[in-house]
């Protein structure tokens, strides 16, 4: 019994009185501990913090101390369709409260309020972000978001056409036509202009040919070129067509405007840059947006804000128009979940960033694209191919570097290369034969960016 009772505070540490003993039983003093790991494991002289840092600076500073031991944190140079964002430490450890991890579906709203009002929340935060009216607790991906936008469309026009830009994500595309042609929906492409955006001539001609459910674009598109939207829906609408829009960077929404006031009936979108890591592509966070109006041909959930028999506030679910809740013939979609802890995580990372938070980054990461840029058009390798067209964090330069020559000069730099481009997706620069879609968000410090300019001179 002695023995059981000792090992049940076994975890307890030593005291101070304690750890003398033991250091006296040995015959060393607490320096001396230390001094076997003298070198570069300590810092000699204290720590000579700067004042008044941020937390990305600080664990920026933490990370250059610590590549004493071990490489640094690597940036990223590769997005198209994911991107390396810094996430504050009180974002996963909020999301990743007990209470939340262990939660499902609350389809019991008396014991489920906890969930019920961050999934609300989120559904606020997508409303502003958005510029729209109604929001839904999110669905898989960006991907799966703009396949069950365009399906929503054909419900509400009947047209069994749909027309999509072909500068969106290649892989949303292929996930659009992998959702609509089993159903009999035809998916034609509109064609890229010379500045790598939708080619309004195109889109015009195309939407007087046939009736047509709806026109998707998106933007920042694949090339990050940012996309005329308001001119795009005027003319959409002009054909009695639905326009959706869809982004793959979150962190646009800070800057760029989107929802009524660019007449977009639609607005879906990928969610993984709002506190979500990289993941190796996932899981991650489908964002989904409409008009009132179309609140009956909304897939996915609705949670509401109520009162209940006290006249206190209480959170229900308001909508799940879902074939696993009712009749298959009146569902307007068939994902069996939403991704409830990613929106949560999503939710607690804008309120921690605050407006002004999330529009400075925004701006910093189009700054950082700028400096990027210049850096390697500087080098005399790279050369932009759209530049009269505005970016946000991509840009396609071309380059005279092969994509096996630009892995093995970036291998002793903490970074991601860029994404290389099969050869057609954009025109070709003479005596430049490779194209890259080259990436920048906040992570990309100046002293990576300065190895990286190095390594590509």
């Amino acid at each position: 019994m002695q023995s059981i009772e000792r090992n049940r505070f076994s975890f307890i540490p030593a005291t101070g009185d304690e750890q003398q003993a033991m250091l006296q039983k040995i015959g060393l003093q607490f320096d001396d501990i230390v001094k076997c790991f003298a070198g570069n494991s300590c810092v000699e002289g204290g720590l000579q913090l700067p004042d008044g840092l941020t937390e990305d600076q600080m664990v920026e500073y933490w990370d250059t101390m610590m590549s004493r031991n071990s490489g640094p944190r690597k940036a990223s140079l590769l997005g198209a369709g994911a991107y390396m964002h810094f996430i504050p430490a009180v974002v996963p450890h909020l999301a990743s409260l007990p209470g939340f991890v262990t939660a499902y579906t609350p389809y019991q709203p008396e014991i489920s309020q906890g969930t019920l009002q961050s999934l609300f929340e989120f559904q606020s935060f997508m409303v502003e972000l958005t510029d729209m009216e109604l929001a839904n607790c999110s669905m898989y991906d960006g991907a799966s978001s703009t396949a069950e936008a365009m399906l929503m469309a054909h419900r509400v026009k009947k047209a069994d056409r749909v027309l999509v830009a072909a500068t969106v994500n290649p892989n949303y595309l292929a996930t659009v036509r992998t959702y609509l042609e089993p159903h009999g929906i035809a998916v034609d492409v509109v064609r890229m202009d010379g500045d790598g955006r939708v080619s309004m001539e195109d889109l015009e001609l195309k939407l007087s040919a046939s009736a047509c459910s709806a026109v998707l674009v998106q933007s920042p598109n694949y090339l990050g070129i940012i996309e005329d939207l308001g001119a795009i829906g005027t003319t959409v609408h002009g054909h009695d067509a639905l326009f959706v829009e869809s982004f793959t960077e979150a962190m646009a929404l800070g800057l760029l405007k989107y929802g009524v006031g660019t007449g977009a009936d639609i607005v879906v979108g990928e969610g993984q840059s709002l506190g979500l890591s990289m993941s190796f592509g996932g899981p991650h966070l489908g964002v989904f947006a409409t008009l009132k109006k179309y609140n009956r041909d909304f897939p996915g959930r609705i949670v509401g804000e109520s009162i209940d028999t006290k006249g206190r506030q209480a959170f229900v679910m308001t909508l799940r128009a879902r074939e696993q809740d009712i009749r298959r013939e009146k569902a307007t979609s068939n994902i069996c979940s939403n991704h409830a802890l990613n929106a949560l995580t999503a939710a607690v990372y804008l309120g921690s960033v605050g407006e002004s938070g999330f529009r400075a980054l925004a701006c910093e990461n189009v700054a950082k694209l700028q400096k990027l840029v210049s850096g390697l058009e500087a080098t005399g390798h790279f050369t932009r191919v759209f530049k009269q067209s505005p970016v946000f964090n991509e840009a396609v330069l071309a380059s005279s570097i092969a994509p096996e020559d630009m892995r093995s000069r970036l291998a002793g730099v903490p970074v991601f290369p860029p994404l290389a481009l099969a050869r057609g997706v954009v025109p070709e620069v003479q005596g430049m034969p490779h194209t890259y879609l080259v990436c920048a968000t906040e992570m990309l410090k100046d002293s990576i960016l300065g190895q990286v300019l190095g390594a590509l001179s």
